[in-house]
């Protein structure tokens, strides 16, 4: 070593606890919940979907200020509006004006894109405060509010953001009651996905429950959501902040439902894309891995047993999709890392040049078109 020259090395580490309350009228336990939380709580900003029912909110609040804690509530523009810089710059000024502490906790109350942003604006308040997720949309419960990743889109979707861990995970499966079908389907797509990445009970009992899901059965809504929190929890464990490699198995079906939802202005629903993703990529497993093609066909039986697509759209076409993924966060200079099923319950992460994987899922994209014109 030169003389003068010292090197010392520190491992820092954080041990974050996230706990999920999953069911119906799980909101109305978020004040307890709150109130057992240490260091205490002095302030709790609530982060309101302007899309969410208020009769369905006031409950909660209620239950909040029972315990003591003074509220306040902030209504944010739902879906992709909440996800700019703007939006959350319009929220850090709301969280001064309030004058929230580090010891304040942001609750974020809504679909997917209000959670994403408002758990960002927490990551960044002051270098971080608490946080608590109470999705109200299917997608949200069963992925998008799960998992500690918040994010703005900026030129592509999620392109800005921090991974920040909520402290508890609200799942009350009451909300979904009041969803267009189409946003509660797209839902079930992400439920598809875990149990695709699970296989085993989990894969049957969603295969065999498809009838009560589409009748939004409470007990089976609160079974497909708990599981699902688990099996995403159980990488997130593995993987936080998405280092090892570990965490993209969840990003199942992903690529190409990332570039789908690019390709069509995100008018494609998240859900629908990541339905017609895992096919696409199910079936480009094939030639990039061996995997047997009778995986794809329970893979297109399972999506579309819950009401899902289960084809390439004809627009945007197999190509201006495609295109899209030299955008995809898994991407390293000009490789990519592709989860890809080998078999129900088992998927390997498989790193290809990114030339090679736009050739083979277009070349899967196509092959699924053709079967569907030929019918």
């Amino acid at each position: 070593m030169a003389a003068g020259f010292e090197r010392r090395t520190w491992c820092i580490s954080y041990s974050d606890r996230v706990e999920a309350l999953v069911g119906a009228g799980a909101r109305l336990r978020l004040g307890e919940a709150l109130a057992g939380i240490e260091p205490s709580v002095d302030k709790v900003a609530v982060v309101l979907d302007s899309g969410v029912p208020r009769s369905l909110v006031e409950p909660m609040l209620a239950g909040i200020r029972e315990q003591g804690i003074p509220v306040s509530v902030y209504v944010s523009p739902g879906g992709e509006k909440a996800k700019s810089l703007e939006a959350v710059i319009e929220l850090w000024r709301w969280m001064l004006g309030e004058e929230l502490t580090r010891a304040s906790v942001v609750v974020a109350v809504g679909g997917g894109a209000v959670t994403d942003s408002a758990g960002f604006a927490a990551a960044t308040y002051m270098r971080g405060v608490r946080w608590v997720t109470v999705p109200t949309t299917l997608l949200g419960m069963a992925d998008a509010a799960v998992g500690g990743k918040t994010a703005v889109n900026m030129a592509g979707k999620n392109m800005v953001g921090a991974f920040h861990q909520p402290r508890l995970i609200v799942a009350d499966v009451e909300f979904v009651e009041t969803l267009p079908e189409r946003e509660y389907r797209s839902g079930l797509a992400e439920v598809a996905k875990h149990s695709l990445i699970r296989g085993g009970s989990f894969y049957r009992w969603l295969r065999d429950s498809s009838p009560l899901l589409l009748r939004r059965d409470m007990a089976a809504l609160t079974r497909a959501v708990a599981e699902s929190v688990d099996v995403k929890m159980g990488v997130v464990v593995q993987d936080p902040r998405e280092e090892k490699g570990v965490r993209a198995v969840l990003n199942l079906g992903h690529t190409y439902a990332h570039a789908l939802e690019k390709a069509s202005g995100y008018t494609i629903p998240h859900g629908y894309a990541v339905a017609v993703g895992v096919v696409v990529e199910s079936a480009a497993a094939e030639r990039i891995i061996g995997t047997d093609p009778a995986v794809t066909a329970e893979v297109v039986s399972l999506v579309s047993s819950l009401g899902l697509p289960s084809a390439p759209p004809r627009s945007p076409g197999c190509e201006e999709t495609i295109a899209e993924i030299r955008l995809d966060k898994k991407r390293r200079g000009d490789k990519l890392l592709l989860p890809l099923l080998e078999d129900i319950g088992r998927v390997r992460l498989v790193k290809l040049g990114l030339e090679e994987a736009r050739k083979e899922l277009l070349a899967a994209c196509r092959r699924l078109q053709e079967a569907r014109a030929r019918g």
